[in-house]
């Protein structure tokens, strides 16, 4: 729902409109004006609330009660507004903000076109975004550096490349292009869940889809009668990506634990390289448990993609070690950075996936045929 305050402009008393409104209620509430001989064309919307902080401002400053079609087009909104979740607030929050409005009809592009912005929840300053690409491994800094860095000049220099804003629910920019893409219908976790008081009344187990809000997570405690989802049953769950079925194991310690792998994965999805590497990191360390597939999700940055052609190899791991590219120039010619190269992938226990050849920081991942070896004896 969309309040709206009409009043005269400099004028403290006013009238309250809430929306979707029809041209009765709007001539009704303007009629108090009338009694104090104000025209109607002198009432504006001088204030508004809504679920979404950041959308008021342009409600007041671009809607127009007496202007053809923006009753219409306030309607749209706040019905909108009221089927729309959470998450999906809190990115239009961000978006107008990051967008320039001029009109009502800006508002209701960007609300008709949602898919085409990405939200890093919870992430409001630019220190918090700089520690978010620090910590998943998007900036890769040394470990050792890490208590030292600006996060806050990081983040803003992401900020200032790829722009967006930070809404009341988190960090909101545009997708590049390629992440234009059809977006996975299915929930990437559902969660079946089962309890006494639905064992009374002999219903289906109750399906959660995860990611959750807080919200969403109290009204499943509430269907279920329990105090908190660890007093239910888990008797199912499914993966919605085909890609994921494979590489994320089914057995669950807790709903809270897979919604934090949700939303964890959400995330990095919005960033392809992280995604790419989460991959390739499941598909080589082969989690046995849902505990162990979080764990990884945030120790990204002891994993790197490492390049497939062994000159480049060499290359990169005399750079690892502090060579600089004019030292790189002076040792071309002298220097078989071939089999360098070759000779480092087998020392790094580098594995070659589907997403790209990965390598292990903090140890070497076993060698393959040693394992063959001892699994066989």
């Amino acid at each position: 729902m969309i309040q709206l305050k009409l009043s005269k402009q400099g004028m403290r008393e006013g009238v309250a409109l809430n929306l979707p409104a029809t041209p009765a209620e709007v001539s009704e509430a303007c009629a108090w004006f009338d009694r104090l001989g104000i025209p109607q064309n002198e009432v504006k919307i001088v204030g508004a609330s809504s679920p979404v902080r950041t959308l008021d401002k342009y409600i007041v400053s671009h809607g127009d009660l007496h202007r053809t079609g923006d009753l219409d087009k306030l309607n749209i909104l706040a019905e909108q507004l009221e089927q729309m979740d959470k998450r999906q607030q809190d990115i239009l929050g961000g978006a107008v903000d990051s967008e320039c409005i001029s009109s009502l009809d800006d508002v209701l592009e960007i609300l008709s076109h949602l898919d085409r912005y990405v939200i890093l929840p919870n992430i409001v300053t630019n220190e918090e975004l700089g520690r978010f690409l620090v910590d998943t491994g998007y900036k890769d800094f040394p470990e050792e550096t890490h208590p030292y860095l600006n996060y806050a000049a990081i983040g803003m220099e992401y900020y200032t490349n790829n722009g967006g804003a930070y809404g009341p629910g988190g960090y909101v920019r545009r997708k590049a292009d390629p992440e234009l893409e059809v977006q996975v219908q299915k929930p990437l976790i559902t969660i079946h869940l089962y309890s006494a008081k639905l064992s009374q009344a002999r219903a289906e187990p109750y399906r959660l889809a995860l990611p959750a809000l807080d919200e969403e997570m109290d009204q499943a405690a509430q269907a279920l009668g329990v105090d908190k989802l660890s007093d239910a049953s888990i008797v199912k769950m499914e993966i919605g990506d085909e890609t994921l079925k494979d590489l994320i194991p089914m057995e669950c310690v807790s709903v809270t634990e897979a919604n934090h792998l949700a939303m964890t994965i959400e995330e990095l999805r919005q960033w392809d390289e992280l995604y790419q590497k989460y991959l390739a990191v499941l598909s080589v360390e082969q989690p046995e448990t849902m505990t162990k597939a979080l764990y990884l999700s945030v120790e990204l940055d002891d994993y790197e993609f490492m390049p497939e052609d062994d000159y480049e190899y060499g290359q990169a791991v005399l750079r690892r070690h502090g060579a600089t590219d004019e030292l790189l120039d002076r040792l071309l010619g002298y220097l078989n950075m071939e089999g360098l190269g070759r000779d480092a992938r087998a020392d790094d226990g580098v594995r070659k996936t589907e997403y790209g050849d990965l390598r292990r920081c903090s140890e070497p991942f076993p060698d393959i045929t040693q394992q063959i070896e001892l699994g066989g004896m």
